[in-house]
C-alpha cells in the first residue's frame, strides 16, 4: 500500500443513534471546527503562558503523531518503510490540519539518518495563532511540530525533532520545518528550535532537552497504554474460556464409570488436582483424556481462571510455537498484527496441552524453558515474558519410545512425567459400557426429541464383546446415530465394525487359518477403511479409531501395502 491509497471517507464510520464516528478501524473520532482549538490554544496561553501552553501543546501533538504511526502499520501494509513514513504527512492532509509539501530529503532508517525540508501549506494552527494572540515573536505550528516529532520517532525507531523556521503566526510569509535525527546546539536551526517552544529564558544547547524529556515521558505513557491493552486483549481471551468453562460445568455427571480400573483413574485425578503437579494424562484415542484434564483443573485451586486447551497435533508444525508462546508483528509473512500466545492468555490458569508427542522438537526446546523457569518469548520479540500457568499434557503415544527414536526431548519427558495418570480404554472397563449407553441414550433422545425408554439388552452383550478401537468416543458416536435412526421406543444398537476381532487379545486366525501379524494388521487396517470409506483424518476417521496420528498411519498403510 501507498500513501496515496489513504483515503478519508473509507475509513470513516458513523453510527448517529450511537453518537460515535470511528476512524483508521476501531478508533473513536471527533470533529472539532479549528476556532474552537483556536480558543482552547488562547486559554492554554492566557492562563499557563507561553512556555507551559507549547509545552502541553507539544506533548498532545506528539502522542497523536506517535499513536497513529503505530496504528498505520498495524492496519496497513505499507509496501517500504519510506511509505509507512509518507503516511503521516498524508494523513495530517486528510485531517484537515496542513499540507506538506516536501523538500530536501535524507532518509536511511537502517542508518538512524532522517533529515528533511518541508512546507506546511495552510497551517490550522498558524491561522489560529494569528486570529485569537496576533503576531508573535515565536513560530507557533506547536501541536503539528510535536504530532511530527511522533510520528517520525515512531516510524523511525529513534528521537527525532522538529524545528519551525519560518511561520505564518509570526508574520513570515510560509511555515517551513526542519526535521532532523541529530542536531547540533550551536546551530542556527536550533535558536529556531528555543523560540518553537516559546523559551526565551533557555540557553541553545538546553533546548533538545525539553523536547526529549517531554517526548520520553509521552511515551512512557504510550508504553503503559500499550501494556494495559494486552492486558486487556488478554482478560478478553480469559472471558471466553471462562464462558467455556461455565457451559462444562453445566453437564457435571459427564465422568461415568464405577468399575475398579476407572475409580483408580478418578482417585488419581482427584489427588493430582489438588495440587499444582504437572499431570501427564495417556491412553488410547477417545478414552477422553481431555474430559479427565477438564476435571483435573474444575477440582483445583485455579478452578476460577481459565483452561486453555491446545491439540498439538492439529496444528501445523511451523505454527505450533506462535499458537504457544504468540508472535509479534512481521515475525514471519503474514504476521500483519501481534497475536497473543496461549501461555500468556492463561496466565494464572490451567492450560492443556493434547496430543503433545506430536510437538516439534524446535518447540520442546522452548517449552521446556516454560516448564523449568516460566518464561518465553513471543515469535520475533526480544522481551522476556513471565507465565504462572499450571501444565496439563497428554498423548495417545508411547512417549518413551518416542525419546528413544530421538521424536521427543527425554528431559522434557521427564518434567512432563511427574504424575502420570492412564485411562483404561473401553475393553477394560466394560463395567461402565451400561452406564455408559444410558447416558449417551439419554442425551441424544433428548436432543433429537425421541421417545425411547429402554435399550435392547441383546444390543448391550454385543457391545459388551467388542473391542472399540475408538473407545468412548467411538461409544458415543454409535449411540447418537443407532438413536437418530431409531423410530420406536426400544433403541437398538447395530455395530458397524462386524468383521473386526472382538474383545479377545488372543485372536490370532481369520476364517479359521492362521497369518502373520502384518497380514492380520493390513486386514484390520483394510477394514477399518472400508468402514470409514476411505476418511483418514479427522472425525470418525481411520487414524482416530486406530489411535494414530494421520501422517503415521498413511507411512503404515504404504509399508503393509495398503491403499
Amino acid at each position: 500500500m501507498s500513501p496515496k491509497d489513504l483515503e478519508l471517507l473509507e475509513n470513516l464510520s458513523a453510527d448517529d443513534n450511537a453518537g460515535t464516528i470511528h476512524c483508521l478501524k476501531e478508533r473513536r473520532m471527533l470533529i472539532f471546527e479549528a476556532e474552537a482549538l483556536g480558543f482552547l490554544r488562547k486559554n492554554l496561553v492566557e492562563t499557563l503562558g507561553f512556555v507551559e501552553a507549547a509545552r502541553i501543546s507539544w506533548s498532545f501533538g506528539y502522542a497523536s503523531g506517535y499513536r497513529d504511526a503505530l496504528d498505520l502499520d498495524k492496519f496497513y501494509k505499507w509496501k517500504d518503510d519510506q511509505a509507512w513514513l509518507d503516511a503521516g504527512p498524508r494523513l495530517l492532509a486528510l485531517q484537515g490540519m496542513t499540507a506538506v509539501k516536501c523538500g530536501v530529503r535524507r532518509i536511511d532508517k537502517q542508518a538512524g539518518v532522517f533529515e528533511t525540508e518541508s512546507e506546511w501549506l495552510n497551517s490550522y494552527e498558524a491561522e489560529q495563532h494569528l486570529r485569537h494572540l496576533g503576531k508573535s515573536d515565536d513560530a507557533g505550528c506547536w501541536t503539528l511540530l510535536g504530532y511530527a516529532a511522533g510520528y517520525t520517532s515512531a516510524a523511525m525507531g529513534r528521537d527525532i525533532y522538529f524545528v519551525e523556521t519560518e511561520c505564518v503566526g509570526r508574520g513570515d510569509r510560509r511555515c517551513y520545518v526542519i526535521g532532523r535525527s541529530e542536531w547540533d546546539a550551536q546551530c542556527d536551526e536550533v535558536q529556531s528550535f528555543r523560540h518553537a517552544m516559546g523559551r526565551h529564558d533557555l540557553d541553545p544547547s538546553t533546548v533538545p532537552q525539553v523536547f526529549i524529556e517531554t517526548g520520553a515521558a509521552t511515551r512512557r505513557l504510550i508504553d503503559e497504554l500499550n501494556r494495559q491493552r494486552t492486558r486487556v486483549e488478554s482478560l478478553e481471551s480469559q472471558v471466553f474460556y471462562l464462558q467455556e468453562a461455565i457451559r462444562n460445568e453445566s453437564d457435571p455427571n459427564e465422568i461415568i464409570g464405577s468399575s475398579a480400573a476407572f475409580k483408580k483413574t478418578l482417585k488419581n485425578a482427584r489427588t493430582v488436582a489438588a495440587s499444582d503437579t504437572t499431570a501427564l494424562i495417556t491412553g488410547e484415542t477417545g478414552t477422553g483424556k481431555e474430559l479427565f484434564a477438564r476435571y483435573i483443573h474444575s477440582h483445583s485451586p485455579l478452578k476460577r481462571r481459565p483452561l486453555v486447551v491446545v491439540n498439538c497435533s492439529a496444528l501445523p508444525a511451523g505454527l505450533v510455537e506462535g499458537e504457544l508462546f504468540g508472535h509479534e508483528k512481521g515475525a514471519f509473512t503474514g504476521a500483519m498484527h501481534r497475536k497473543l500466545g496461549k501461555f500468556e492468555i492463561a496466565g494464572g490458569g490451567s492450560i492443556f496441552l493434547d496430543e503433545v508427542g506430536e510437538m516439534p522438537l524446535d518447540t520442546q526446546v522452548k517449552f521446556l524453558r516454560v516448564l523449568q523457569e516460566g518464561e518465553f518469548e513471543r515469535v520475533g520479540g526480544t522481551q522476556t515474558l513471565k507465565t504462572d500457568v499450571r501444565i496439563i499434557a497428554a498423548t495417545n503415544q508411547n512417549l518413551e519410545q518416542l525419546v528413544e527414536d530421538g521424536r521427543f526431548r527425554a528431559d522434557l519427558f521427564y518434567r512432563l512425567n511427574v504424575f502420570p495418570i492412564t485411562v483404561p480404554p473401553l475393553r477394560e472397563r466394560t463395567d461402565d459400557i451400561v452406564s455408559l449407553v444410558n447416558y449417551f441414550a439419554q442425551k441424544f433422545n433428548k436432543r433429537f426429541r425421541k421417545n425411547i425408554i429402554s435399550v435392547n439388552q441383546e444390543s448391550i452383550e454385543r457391545l459388551k464383546q467388542y473391542r472399540f478401537p475408538g473407545n468412548v468416543r467411538e461409544l458415543e458416536h454409535l449411540i447418537e446415530r443407532s438413536v437418530l435412526t431409531t423410530a420406536g421406543e426400544v433403541l437398538t444398537i447395530d455395530l458397524p465394525l462386524g468383521k473386526i476381532a472382538p474383545a479377545n487379545d488372543n485372536f490370532t486366525a481369520i476364517d479359521g487359518k492362521l497369518v502373520s501379524l502384518k497380514e492380520m494388521e493390513r486386514n484390520y487396517v483394510e477394514e477399518v477403511l472400508r468402514q470409514t470409506k476411505g476418511l483418514i483424518a479427522g472425525k470418525g476417521g481411520a487414524a482416530e479409531i486406530l489411535g494414530l496420528p494421520a501422517s503415521t498411519l498413511r507411512s503404515r498403510m504404504k509399508k503393509l501395502g495398503v491403499r
